[in-house]
């Protein structure tokens, strides 16, 4: 089984539509079970991320998973609608303790979580075979999305991350401690230090879409 794993009900909805995950299972958040598939809607930030990513490799021992989401980009390179397949997640705005420490190695220590390197060289495969657009970097993980260009370039320089979002270090870190393979993909909504141009929504709709065509094209 293969579990795919999405905070929105925007982007859950697309991934379930595509991959047919129907039948409804009990569980503290919506939960979509198909043909050797499982599309989990998480809740925004990392708090429910993490606890649906154990509930499910709990539950269900997948053999592998994918976040797919959204993200706000970091650098300027980045275009809407860009898909970013993230080599690592760090989390940088709270106090990492329960991210785990090193001896000697203070609340504020940065811990990055690697997505499944062989997940993601299919999550590209299957990305240029659609004809979307995609790189690799570095997301970063915090509690908002950035709004301020200058906190946007601080980031970059202390983490190099290329984009950020709310879910994806806590989800990875979660798989990490179960040596569980998974990858993280994030599909980009708004440029460095701007808000998404026009309406966001329409952003979030054609980010889903082809979130779910990336669902499909990694199952069949």
């Amino acid at each position: 089984m293969i579990a795919f794993f999405a905070a929105e009900p925007e982007e859950a909805g697309a991934i379930r539509e595509a991959l047919g995950a129907e039948a409804l299972l009990t569980a503290p958040f919506p939960l979509h079970r198909g043909a050797g598939v499982l599309v989990a809607e998480t809740g925004v930030g990392k708090v429910a991320a993490a606890m649906a990513v154990a509930h499910v490799l709990t539950r269900f021992a997948p053999r592998e998973s994918f976040f797919l989401g959204v993200a706000g980009a970091l650098d300027p390179s980045l275009r809407a609608l860009d898909l970013l397949l993230a080599e690592k997640a760090v989390q940088w705005d709270v106090d990492l303790t329960p991210f785990g420490r090193a001896l000697g190695e203070t609340a504020l220590g940065v811990r990055f979580f690697p997505s499944d390197p062989a997940l993601l060289a299919r999550a590209e495969v299957a990305a240029l075979s659609l004809g979307l657009p995609v790189r690799r970097g570095v997301v970063a993980t915090g509690d908002r999305f950035l709004a301020d260009r200058k906190e946007a370039e601080r980031l970059r320089a202390l983490h190099g991350a290329h984009a950020v979002e709310m879910e994806g270090a806590a989800a990875l870190m979660v798989a990490y401690r179960f040596r569980h393979p998974m990858a993280l993909v994030r599909a980009v909504t708004d440029g460095a230090g701007e808000g998404a141009e026009g309406d966001f929504q329409a952003f979030l709709r054609e980010a889903s879409r082809r979130l779910g065509l990336l669902a499909r094209a990694l199952v069949y």
